[in-house]
């Protein structure tokens, strides 16, 4: 096997560990936040139109955070302040009753 091979194994490898991370915090989450750069999971999210000179942008400040990027060291923080000109899609995920 030649580096390049090695290479894409261990990216797949980190993609599906992210990915299993993610299935399983998901579960105590209540929302999924998606922005053009990343995805979230938080707790808490708020979403703000702001209206400003150059138009509406849109202030998202997420509670109790995991942050689906595999390059982070700790994926879990307190609070993520998102400022943003693009959509940005909220979901609210069903609670542990199921409702």
């Amino acid at each position: 096997m030649d580096s390049i091979d090695e290479l894409d194994m261990f990216e797949a490898e980190r993609r599906l560990a992210l990915y299993n991370e993610y299935r399983d915090a998901a579960r105590v989450f209540e929302y999924y936040i998606e922005t053009e750069l990343r995805a979230y999971l938080a707790n808490e999210a708020i979403v703000e139109p702001v209206g400003g000179a150059s138009g509406t942008y849109f202030k998202v400040t997420l509670k109790d955070v995991w942050i689906y990027e595999a390059e982070r060291m700790n994926r879990f923080v307190p609070e993520v302040v998102i400022y943003s000109v693009n959509d940005v899609h909220v979901q609210k995920l069903k609670d542990q009753e199921g409702k």
